[in-house]
């Protein structure tokens, strides 16, 4: 059977990368285990029956071997879903059932304070049954309207473990999947908090970014309102430390520019250039100079100011994102300026970086791929990868500051479409008129923000004097919101729940795109040679 030539032609980008077909079969494993909830330990033996077909298949089928392994990776993900999917049992020593329990603890983070109460992190170490304490362990979602519990304390907790699976959520909201998420056991009601001993351990990080922030924080020049503090530590640091009011998240929300003013890898992209960029304009020394040596300790340095960095800041699967693609550029970075390298121009691949930080995302914690904000940085960064060049060479005769903002905002929009209609349901026109405001003042702050946050620890008077720079840029992403706000009919609200218009919308995507590049293509070739000027084969 011969495979039509239009279906090699577009798989043909994908099969030239074996690690991308990899992260969509073990994407397409995952939904699998959640679609049949069969055992894992079935899943594993159908792996292990897969590997050995691929054993035992003579080399003079290539095709049934491929499938074969193939559908080992989908069963070893379907099997690794299933597992960490699988309930707490009685026999484990994390388990707690549903109702009322008296337990001991103490909380991992700062509450975080809402209209609706408290909430933070609570690690258990003991619960109280038939009047003795037993040991206890897990960490669990606490939540609650009294006094809030202090870091640094043990408490006594009589609380409410509340079911896995609440109806009425919103958007299809799963209590179960946020949980696994963030690797807790429960989401617990708290009623009454005691404490029973102080000295509890505190998380380092933790205690780290409150300094930072309190030293930020004590920066700010008295023409700061708390406002444009509050705006300029989320955007450093996140909007966990420092939540900002419901108004002004809408606000952002609303303009299309949420995605530049949260912790994301805009950050650590930044970061990482600081410790990149000195490799291109360094001269490219032999190997027995000092340029080798050199491009080892940039290296090394960057690799633990990352870890820290997104220690500190909030973390979730857009941090994680970015981190494992940063520490994956810059060990391809390093590998790619090496002389064996040059020789033979060896250059990263952007996509095939993209499925390697995904698949190590999924194989620790599959429950991110149903989470909103791990689908919407994926199908962002995909489409700067896919989208955004045809769209750079469609505008190639405009300037760059307008073309730059321009495409990325529209491939950025076209990728995540799909998630924004599922999730939030409305879509903002004037998008690509907000970025072309915000991105250049996001670009000057966000390096501003970076060494005032180094400066306010180390030298105050520094960061006190770059705050007054910062303060009429954050003011501009303000006015920008305002701006938005004020023309409310440009905001469609459009909610998609059918998995069919998805796929349906997909596929005229892509087939508009591959048309626009083979114009742009068939454009690039059809160039007029002035008469006298024909080349000698001619």
């Amino acid at each position: 059977m011969t495979i039509p030539p239009y279906i090699t032609d577009a798989l043909a980008p994908l099969l030239r990368r074996p690690l991308a077909c990899l992260f969509l079969l073990w994407i397409a494993g995952i939904i699998l285990a959640r679609a049949l909830e069969i055992p894992w330990g079935a899943w594993g033996l159908v792996a292990g029956v897969m590997l050995l077909c691929w054993l035992a298949l003579p080399a003079a089928a290539p095709a049934a071997r491929q499938i074969a392994l193939g559908l080992a990776a989908l069963c070893l993900a379907a099997g690794m879903t299933a597992w960490r999917f699988a309930p707490l049992t009685p026999a484990d020593g994390r388990f707690l059932a549903e109702g009322a329990v008296s337990v001991a603890g103490y909380p991992l983070e700062s509450p975080t304070m809402t209209t609706f109460g408290w909430h933070t992190f609570f690690h258990l170490v003991a619960r109280k049954q038939d009047g003795r304490w037993v040991p206890l362990d897990g960490d669990v979602y606490l939540a609650g309207r009294a006094q809030p519990p202090r870091p640094g304390l043990y408490y006594e907790l009589l609380g409410h473990v509340l079911p896995a699976e609440e109806p009425g959520n919103p958007f299809g909201f799963s209590w179960r999947d946020y949980l696994l998420e963030h690797d807790l056991t429960y989401h617990m009601s708290c009623q009454r908090l005691t404490v029973r001993a102080p000295h509890a351990p505190t998380p380092l990080f933790g205690a780290a970014r409150a300094y930072c922030s309190a030293r930020l924080s004590a920066t700010m020049p008295g023409t700061y309102g708390p406002l444009h503090a509050q705006i300029l530590e989320a955007l450093i640091l996140g909007v966990h430390g420092s939540p900002l009011p419901e108004q002004i998240s809408d606000g952002f929300k609303h303009a299309g520019i949420v995605h530049l003013v949260i912790v994301s890898g805009n950050q650590v992209t930044l970061l990482g250039l600081f410790f990149i960029f000195p490799l291109y304009v360094l001269p490219m020394g032999r190997a027995r100079t000092s340029y080798p040596r050199l491009r080892g300790w940039l290296l090394a340095a960057s690799l633990p100011a990352l870890f820290f960095y997104v220690a500190l800041a909030d973390t979730g699967p857009s941090m994680t994102r970015a981190l494992l693609m940063a520490l994956l550029l810059i060990l391809s970075l390093f590998c790619a300026l090496s002389p064996l390298a040059r020789r033979r121009s060896y250059r990263p691949d952007r996509l095939t970086l993209l499925a390697a930080a995904g698949l190590a995302m999924l194989i620790v914690q599959p429950a991110w791929l149903y989470n909103a904000g791990w689908q919407i940085t994926f199908a962002a960064v995909f489409g700067l990868i896919s989208i955004m060049p045809i769209f750079m060479r469609l505008w190639e005769r405009w300037p760059l500051w307008v073309k730059l903002p321009l495409a990325t905002t529209a491939a950025a929009q076209l990728a995540t479409l799909p998630v924004l209609t599922w999730y939030i349901g409305y879509v903002t026109l004037l998008a690509p008129l907000t970025n072309l405001m915000a991105s250049p003042v996001i670009l000057l702050l966000l390096p501003l923000g970076l060494l005032t946050l180094l400066f306010a620890v180390i030298a105050p008077p520094l960061a006190v004097a770059l705050n007054y720079l910062n303060l009429p840029l954050i003011k501009w992403l303000l006015a920008t919101c305002a701006l938005a706000e004020s023309f409310p009919a440009l905001r469609i609200q459009w909610y998609v729940h059918s998995h069919g218009l998805v796929l349906l919308y997909l596929l005229a995507l892509a087939i508009s795109l591959r048309s626009l590049s083979n114009w742009l293509d068939r454009r690039a070739v059809t160039w007029e040679v002035p008469a006298g000027n024909e080349p000698a084969m001619w």
